[in-house]
């Protein structure tokens, strides 16, 4: 049996790992899932799937992050750019929390998902915790009737 790499990436890593790896020191996890409190098996959750802001951008940039070299080259610039999704729209949940919410919104959510996984965060809490389950907003239509 011969397995066939693929030949479009001379990455050594995958690009995202680049900048993880880089953002990881500024992360700031919470010692306890967000949701329901505990403090084992804890893993930080980003609203906005890392990947697809990466490739969207090094796209619109016209950059090339097929080669370690390349992805180090910009990796600085695009976490200076979407320093709001890589540290302020993220949570700390607990693995079985982090699984039922990828369950839901797949393995790397669309970004329109972000709120409403912060929603469904906040209900998930709610819930556990006895209280009424916050409801989106609706919006401005909505409050005419």
């Amino acid at each position: 049996m011969v397995i066939k790499m693929a030949k479009n990436t001379d990455n050594k890593r995958i690009a995202v790992k680049h900048v993880r790896d880089k953002a990881k020191a500024a992360y700031e996890k919470s010692d306890h899932c967000c949701i329901c409190g505990t403090s084992q098996d804890l893993e930080l959750h980003h609203t906005h799937s890392i990947t697809i802001l990466l490739n969207n951008w090094a796209h619109l940039k016209g950059y090339d992050i097929s080669t370690d070299d390349g992805i180090l080259a910009v990796r600085d610039e695009f976490i200076e750019a979407h320093h709001k999704e890589l540290y302020d729209d993220v949570f700390t949940l607990c693995n079985p929390h982090h699984v039922k919410l990828h369950s839901i919104y797949g393995k790397a959510p669309s970004a329109s998902s972000a709120p409403k996984q912060a929603i469904w965060i906040a209900r998930q809490k709610a819930k556990l915790e006895g209280n009424d389950v916050p409801t989106k907003n609706l919006g401005t239509f909505s409050s005419f009737y």
